[in-house]
């Protein structure tokens, strides 16, 4: 139905919930006393992945590791220069850097491992976190000609 077409701009619809603008906006409303309104919302509501259109100025550092997730991430990067900082929980001494410097760049990451961040530049980055797949199920979901 074209009544279930949701359109929006990235950068403004995640201003309420720290660039965050598809996921679980029912539960972020409550999170933040916000009145869910299933018609503002739409379908970026929802459960199977998160996306974040993040905007971080020159010399932004985030100064504390952020949590594991239940979910792996991925981060793109739109423009500037941007580099993560990993490491395991459970891992001493396995620290890794990666540096998003040509857009396009890219990383992805598994829900144990923990990071922080800091800019080069003026950068944006778009991140999606989706839930692991079942072991076992390769391709789970793909259709039969893309597995």
């Amino acid at each position: 139905m074209l009544s279930d077409i949701t359109t929006g701009n990235a950068k403004t619809d995640g201003e309420e919930f720290r660039f965050w603008f598809v996921g679980q906006v029912s539960q972020w409303c409550r999170n933040n006393n916000i009145p869910f309104d299933e018609s503002k919302y739409g379908l970026r509501n929802t459960g199977d992945i998160e996306i974040k259109w993040g905007i971080y100025k020159k010399d932004d550092i985030r100064t504390a590791w952020a949590s594991c997730s239940e979910k792996i991430a991925m981060s793109i990067l739109i423009k500037g220069d941007f580099t993560f900082f990993f490491r395991e929980v459970n891992g001493p001494g396995k620290d890794k850097e990666v540096r998003l410097k040509n857009q396009g760049d890219y990383v992805i990451w598994r829900e144990d491992v923990e990071h922080t961040w800091k800019m080069s530049e003026d950068s944006e980055i778009l991140t999606l976190r989706w839930s692991p797949q079942e072991e076992g199920l390769p391709g789970k979901g793909l259709p039969p000609d893309l597995i």
